[in-house]
């Protein structure tokens, strides 16, 4: 699932949401007796097919998105609500990475492709992310189609020195083509604009379990920094430390996992960016346990390119 609160150490290949049958210690514990090469190799044509039309699809959102029509597109909205005293940005982002890791748990251990799109205007934010699978490696499959919604702001008009804190609420819907599962959560974060941009995020998953919801809470406490390497360029060194602890959502107990992520930041144009990332992460507790969560440590690495308007 890969669609989380804005943070500071968010990376794309650590995943928007969630997993594409919602309970992937099941898919971890049994992998190996489960993949053999005639399953491997039944899947490889439908594989093939699906990245094919997944690369072709993601091109087109981009394309669509950076082209002269979808500029023009965007900007007849852009302006329409700048002349009623809105201010909007609009970014495209699409990503790969050489597995999908979300929450500490390994939803796919294949390359996948994940292209999103965010519009945010007067504090209010909304978007669609998706994650595709573009190997056929594992028996792991992770498709997944994304929508949010959110509000952030600060509390600067309680007390001017409140300015520095921030809150977001919001609301993210996941949807699992391939294993007809879905699910909804919902969010509150708080965040400081000081030394390291500590965090702090609440996730509420109701969705129902027979439909593949978790039913459960994660919190999610966070710290990250940005250097400037090369003033010239504008190229920044990117770290972040995230804290993830779960309360039944997905696992049988409470467990969690700590994420350690590094990665730079490197402008291309005024609206093109390029990111690319490392992360380590380690699971802990019935997170870990083998007879429950059976999670592992994992590293991963990708590139993100991103487009504002």
């Amino acid at each position: 699932m890969g669609t989380e609160a804005p943070s500071p150490t968010k990376m794309s290949g650590e995943g928007l949401f969630c997993c594409h049958i919602f309970e992937p210690w099941r898919f971890a514990g049994a992998e190996e007796g489960q993949k053999n090469a005639s399953n491997i190799e039944e899947m490889k044509g439908k594989k093939m097919r699906k990245a094919a039309i997944t690369l072709t699809v993601s091109a087109a959102m981009i394309l669509s998105l950076t082209g002269v029509s979808g500029k023009a597109q965007a900007a007849v909205l852009v302006d329409f609500l700048q002349e009623k005293g809105v201010e909007v940005d609009i970014s495209a982002t699409i990503d790969v990475y050489d597995k999908y890791v979300w929450r500490g748990f390994r939803l796919d251990g294949d390359t996948v492709m994940q292209p999103g799109i965010t519009i945010s205007a007067a504090g209010f934010e909304a978007g669609f992310w998706g994650s595709w699978d573009l190997e056929s490696h594992d028996v792991l499959s992770s498709d997944e189609v994304d929508g949010w919604i959110g509000y952030a702001f600060d509390l600067g008009f309680i007390v001017e020195d409140f300015e520095m804190i921030g809150i977001s609420i919001g609301n993210t819907w996941y949807d699992f083509p391939e294993g007809s599962t879905y699910s909804k959560e919902m969010y509150l974060g708080i965040s400081l604009d000081t030394l390291l941009s500590p965090y702090f995020t609440w996730y509420h998953d109701y969705g129902d379990e027979e439909n593949g919801g978790a039913d459960g809470n994660y919190y999610h406490f966070g710290i990250g920094h940005s250097l400037t390497r090369v003033e010239e360029y504008g190229i920044s060194l990117d770290a972040g430390y995230e804290l993830g602890l779960n309360d039944e959502a997905f696992i049988e107990g409470d467990g969690g996992y700590s994420l350690f992520t590094l990665g730079l930041t490197v402008p291309l144009s005024e609206t093109l960016t390029m990111a690319p990332s490392i992360g380590y992460s380690v699971p802990f507790g019935d997170l870990e346990d083998s007879a429950d969560g059976n999670q592992k440590e994992e590293f991963y690495g990708g590139v993100s390119l991103a487009y504002s308007f």
